[in-house]
């Protein structure tokens, strides 16, 4: 199968790394296509990818010029295609993201047809599921789509489009009971749980002898719940636990944290690294940097986290999850595996870290029970080969090899 992946910016921006163990395991079965709706750039970040990456703007010469010809080729099809975006049932901001990619849809819809592209799988329900709705009224291909999180609250022309897929792709049971409840009834049936998938390292180092580290992989936003883990960090402190605690990720609450870090007299204690490029991340997880990570993520509205692919990964690694029960992270942290407390409480959180600090075999159990948890169900060769099967490629040569763990 000649299968084309639509993403936001992968692989020519590292905000979606979490998509290239799926990309990379689905070209071992079909003749992959990565998509995005705009290029940062004509460099992949990702060597050895194993798949072909269209790069492009969002509008350019090239973009113009192909919608154009798609203009000329159809009229008829691209002028129901946009009555469908500016008509269908979308909020006004989603209308005019919508107008915005029209274009890009447009090209997209060349290059499917251009390269015989025989299904369309698009990531996230926003704008790349726009583009693939809309290349799939102009060249009669299949498509399907993928849901994370916030994407399945946007109002834009969910019905429309989950009508019109072939299936859609929830990552967490939580993301199928919400688009469920936004759906007609009879198109619920189309939604499944297919996770996202880590690759898992097949030999890990034991984390040395030294005053517990903790690692806490999130982008800088009010959703991590970044201040109640330094609330808890600063209680840790007073009770005497000794620990260091690093910030790997960036966002626009950088300015602010350093300033509650300053308040709270946690220099000591905690760093913020910034953004960490993927692969040293990974890569200091399996070297036994660090004992323990937390994600102290709270539910603001609809925004929550789905099931975070940084707590898997270092999971993956071995390594020991103290998490909040928001989001789906309860469908991936189960008892023994790792240690869920409720949002919002500093002090909860705080006796859930003391207890792994002080306890070194209790955090190697919980990080063995963690990288079973991984194997279990959200290895990427298995993901893939579930989703492989929704689209239609299950006969096609098993080429994927499960991780080989020691």
């Amino acid at each position: 199968m000649k299968l084309a992946y639509v993403t936001a910016k992968f692989p020519f921006w590292p905000g979606e790394q979490f998509f290239e163990p799926e990309i990379r395991s689905l070209g071992k079965l079909a003749e992959v296509v990565v998509i995005p709706i705009r290029a940062c750039g004509a460099e992949s970040y990702y060597a050895g990818l194993g798949t072909d990456a269209v790069a492009g703007r969002l509008f350019d010469a090239r973009v113009a010029w192909r919608a154009l010809g798609e203009c000329v080729r159809d009229p008829v099809r691209v002028a129901s295609a946009l009555g469908a975006i500016l008509f269908g049932k979308a909020s006004l901001r989603a209308r005019i993201v919508n107008l915005a990619v029209f274009p890009k849809a447009l090209a997209v819809a060349y290059e499917i047809r251009r390269r015989g592209i025989e299904h369309i799988h698009a990531q996230w329900l926003t704008t790349p599921a726009t583009v693939a709705y809309v290349a799939s009224r102009l060249t009669g291909v299949r498509f399907s789509l993928s849901g994370h999180s916030h994407d399945v609250f946007a109002d834009n022309l969910l019905a429309e489009k989950v009508a019109r897929a072939t299936f859609v792709r929830v990552v967490s049971e939580r993301n199928r009971r919400d688009l469920s409840a936004r759906l007609p009834d009879e198109l619920a049936g189309r939604c499944h749980v297919v996770h996202l998938g880590v690759d898992v390292p097949g030999e890990i180092a034991e984390p040395a002898a030294r005053v517990p580290r903790i690692l806490c992989p999130a982008r800088l936003c009010a959703v991590k719940g970044h201040r109640y883990l330094l609330a808890s960090l600063a209680a840790l402190r007073d009770r005497g636990v000794e620990f260091s605690c690093d910030l790997a990720g960036d966002g626009e609450l950088r300015g602010e944290l350093a300033l509650e870090i300053d308040r709270l007299r946690l220099g000591a204690n905690v760093r913020m690294l910034g953004n960490v490029e993927h692969r040293h991340l990974l890569e200091a997880l399996v070297r036994g940097d660090y004992d323990l990570v937390v994600l102290a993520s709270i539910e603001i509205g609809d925004e929550h986290e789905g099931i975070p692919v940084a707590l898997m990964e270092a999971m993956a690694a071995g390594v020991p999850p103290v998490a909040t029960r928001t989001g789906s992270i309860d469908e991936l942290v189960e008892a023994g595996s790792g240690v869920l407390v409720p949002e919002r409480d500093p002090q909860t959180l705080a006796d859930a870290l003391e207890r792994l600090v002080r306890d070194g075999a209790l955090r190697r159990r919980l990080g063995a029970s963690a990288r079973r948890r991984i194997l279990s169900e959200f290895e990427t060769a298995e993901t893939t080969r579930r989703l492989a099967d929704l689209l239609g490629i299950a006969s096609a040569e098993r080429a994927l090899v499960p991780s080989e763990v020691a």
